[in-house]
C-alpha cells in the first residue's frame, strides 16, 4: 500500500504493519503524514509519522536524521522517539502521542495570556531546547504549532524535521543561501540563509515570548519576504506598547532574544533561564510587597478636626461610615483567605535534620542551612557531602500533626545565577538524581529528579505520615570532589487532624 492509498482510506482502525495498526490521522507536514496508531505490541497510543519511499533524496535523508536526531532526546519537554524504520516503501518513525492542544491554538484563542501561563510555557520550551542544545541539536524551527501542551500543562517540543545536528550533518542538506524554516518565527541569520546554531533557536523562543506577552508577533507582512526582511532589518516595537504593565525586565530580556546579531543575544538556553527566572522571582516579590504595603484605612484620618468641629452625634455617624466598608472590606477578605482545613496548601516541616557544609565560597555560609530549603527562594542552598552510608537519611522532616503530602517539588542544584565572579554554581556542584522516601510507619518509594534549573515535581505516591525521610541513591556527578547541592524543597498537601 502506497502513502497514497493509506491517505485516501478513511477507514479506522486499520493494520500498517504487524507491530501498528492505524487509529486516524492527526496531520500533514512538509516530510508526510501524521497517524494516531496503536502499538501492538507494548498496547499504548503512538504517533506515526509516515514518509513514502519514493519520495526524493533529500526529504529521505532529513526523514533518518529526524529520527537520529530525536532518538537522541529523552526528556520530559520533547517527544521521545520510539521506533523508526521502512514497511513496503514506507518510512516511519513511532513517537511519542501527545494528547492536547498546540501552543498555536491556545494563542488564537487569546490574544494575550497571563503571566503565570507566560512563566509556566516558556520555562518546559526552555528546558526542552536546553537539553536538544546539550545533545548538538539545533531546532530551527521552534514556533507555536511545534509546541503541545498537554491538559495537566505539560509542554512537549516537536517536529526535528529540520534539525541540525552538529556531528551528523557536516554536509549540510540544502543549498547554499536557501533559508528553512517558519518566516514568522525565524533568526536574521536563517532568513539570510547563514549557518545557524543554538542562538537562532533563542530568538525563535523570543519571537514566541513577544506573542504570548503582547498578543502579536514582532514582525507582521502580507508576504514571507517581506516578513523575513523586517526580521533582518527592523527594530521590534518595544513590548510595552501592547502590554504597558509588564513585568520589570521581561521586555528587556525579550528584546535582548531578538538582537539582530547572536553574540548579543544570551549565549546559551541556562544563561536564558537564569535571566527568565530572576525576573519573575523579582516580580512575585513585588506583587507580594503590594499586598503588604498599607493599612486599608489611616487611623490619623480627619482626627483632630473631627474632635474639634463636629458634635458627638455626628462624629458617631460620620465613624459609622467610616466603620461600614471597613467591616465589609474585613469579610470579603475573610471569605477570601479562609481555607477549608481539607484544601490543599504548602506545609513546611516543624523540624529539619540534616548537616550542611560549610564552604569558604561564599561570604555567608548560613546561606547552606537546611532551612533554607523552606524559604521560597531559589537564591540560597543546602549544600552537603554524599554520605558513607546510604541507609542513613541526608534529610528528615518532621512535622507536628501528621499530614498528607501529595507532591513534592525539588530545586536541584545550586540555582543562583553567576552574577558575582563565582561562577556557575549550578554546574559546580553535584546533583540529587535518584532519591528514596521513607515514611516514619516505613513505606518507602523511589523518586527520579530532571538535571533541570527551576522547580520540578516528579510523580510520587502520596504520602500520609508525622516524618518523611530522604535517602541518597544516585546522583549527577560532573564533579567527585564537590559537594551535593539542593536549592529548594516545597510540599504540598494539607494537615490531617
Amino acid at each position: 500500500m502506497t502513502l497514497h492509498s493509506l491517505t485516501q482510506d478513511k477507514n479506522f482502525p486499520r493494520p500498517f504493519n504487524e507491530n501498528y495498526e492505524l487509529l486516524g490521522v492527526l496531520g500533514q507536514g512538509g516530510m508526510g503524514y501524521v497517524y494516531k496508531a496503536k502499538d501492538l505490541r507494548l498496547q499504548r497510543d503512538v504517533a506515526l509519522k509516515v514518509l513514502d519511499s519514493s519520495s526524493d533524496k533529500e526529504a529521505i535523508e532529513r526523514f533518518y536524521l529526524e529520527a537520529r536526531a530525536m532518538k537522541e532526546l529523552d526528556h520530559q519537554n520533547i517527544v521521545h522517539v520510539f521506533d523508526f524504520g521502512e514497511h513496503k516503501k514506507q518510512l516511519f518513525i513511532a513517537m511519542t502521542f501527545v494528547e492536547g492542544t498546540s501552543l498555536a491554538e491556545v494563542l488564537r484563542n487569546k490574544s494575550k495570556l497571563d503571566l503565570g501561563a507566560i512563566e509556566l510555557l516558556a520555562k518546559q520550551i526552555a528546558r526542552g531546547l536546553l537539553f536538544a542544545h546539550s545533545k548538538g541539536i539545533v531546532h530551527r524551527d521552534v514556533k507555536p504549532s511545534n509546541i503541545m501542551l498537554t491538559h495537566d500543562n505539560r509542554v512537549y517540543l516537536m517536529d526535528f524535521g529540520i534539525s541540525y545536528i552538529q556531528e551528523l550533518e557536516k554536509e549540510r542538506l540544502t543549498m547554499t543561501g536557501m533559508a528553512m524554516g517558519t518566516p514568522e518565527y525565524m533568526s536574521p541569520e536563517q532568513c539570510h540563509g547563514d549557518e545557524v546554531t543554538l542562538s537562532s533557536d533563542i530568538y525563535s523562543l523570543g519571537v514566541i515570548l513577544y506573542e504570548m506577552t503582547c498578543g502579536r508577533l514582532p514582525f507582521i507582512g502580507a508576504k514571507p519576504i517581506e516578513i523575513a526582511l523586517k526580521h533582518v532589518q527592523e527594530a521590534p516595537p518595544a513590548p510595552e506598547i501592547f502590554r504597558p504593565k509588564i513585568p520589570t525586565g521581561l521586555s528587556k530580556l525579550i528584546l535582548k532574544c531578538l538582537e539582530k546579531k547572536p553574540e548579543n543575544r544570551f549565549h546559551n538556553m541556562e544563561e536564558f533561564l537564569d535571566a527568565f527566572d530572576t525576573i519573575f522571582e523579582q516580580n512575585k516579590q513585588k506583587e507580594f510587597e503590594k499586598k503588604e504595603r498599607t493599612p486599608l484605612l489611616s487611623q490619623s484620618l480627619l482626627k483632630d478636626s473631627v474632635k474639634r468641629i463636629i458634635p458627638l452625634q455626628k462624629r458617631l455617624m460620620l465613624s459609622g461610615m467610616f466603620l461600614f466598608p471597613l467591616i465589609i472590606i474585613l469579610m470579603v477578605l475573610l471569605m477570601l483567605l479562609y481555607r477549608p482545613s481539607h484544601t490543599l496548601e504548602e506545609i513546611s516541616p516543624e523540624e529539619l535534620q540534616g548537616a550542611f557544609l560549610e564552604k569558604s565560597i561564599e561570604p555567608k555560609v548560613s546561606d547552606y542551612n537546611p532551612e533554607n530549603l523552606f524559604d521560597a527562594s531559589l537564591r540560597t542552598a543546602w549544600l552537603f557531602e554524599k554520605p558513607a552510608n546510604i541507609k542513613n537519611p541526608i534529610l528528615t522532616m518532621k512535622f507536628e500533626t501528621p499530614v498528607l503530602i501529595t507532591h513534592i517539588g525539588f530545586a536541584n542544584g545550586y540555582q543562583k545565577s553567576d552574577d558575582d565572579g563565582i561562577g556557575n554554581r549550578f554546574n559546580i556542584y553535584n546533583k540529587l538524581k535518584t532519591i528514596s522516601l521513607k515514611t516514619k510507619e516505613g513505606a518507602k518509594q523511589e523518586i527520579k529528579l530532571e538535571d533541570i534549573r527551576g522547580m520540578q515535581y516528579p510523580t510520587m505516591t502520596p504520602i500520609e505520615t508525622s516524618e518523611i525521610q530522604i535517602f541518597f541513591l544516585k546522583p549527577f556527578e560532573s564533579d567527585a570532589s564537590q559537594a551535593y547541592a539542593l536549592s529548594e524543597i516545597r510540599l504540598l498537601g494539607m494537615q490531617l487532624e
